[in-house]
């Protein structure tokens, strides 16, 4: 099936799916999903990871996951995974090169890139090597 048939199936039913907020007509409903490969957890097409043939994900084991769109029928070999143990700047150099090359999916190179670093520095903070940020309270006010 063609990507875009899958997302008009996918987009308002799926196990991923969380919906929050009410839907009225100040605010609309905020949808987020967890699915693998969804690099902002946002429900849309270009953050798919069901949809889309190519995915790029990022787990919290700073592991590099990509789809193979070759093995879309077999589940269980369709994830590459590549591990980004290194330092951070030879990190971020892989994730520019395996996953975000022009002939990959090049349209989310920042995203991919922004949490690689998100998730390097939550990794620090827990082994103790880096501060974790400071927490802001809102307009001139500390706490």
């Amino acid at each position: 099936m063609s990507e875009s048939l899958v997302w008009l199936c996918v987009k308002n039913n799926n196990a991923f799916l969380v919906k929050r907020g009410q839907k009225n007509s100040r605010c609309g409903a905020v949808q987020f999903s967890k699915e693998s490969g969804n690099l902002l957890n946002v429900n849309s097409f270009k953050y798919s990871g069901l949809a889309n043939k190519k995915t790029i994900d990022i787990d919290h084991s700073l592991n590099l996951n990509l789809k193979a769109p070759k093995k879309s029928n077999a589940p269980a070999k369709n994830v590459v995974t590549i591990p980004l143990k290194k330092c951070a700047k030879t990190s971020t150099k892989v994730v520019k090169s395996q996953g975000c090359n022009k002939f990959y999916r090049a349209d989310l190179t920042a995203a991919a890139t922004g949490r690689y670093a998100k998730l390097y520095r939550d990794s620090q903070v827990k082994k103790g090597l880096v501060k974790p940020a400071r927490a802001k309270f809102g307009r001139n006010t500390r706490a």
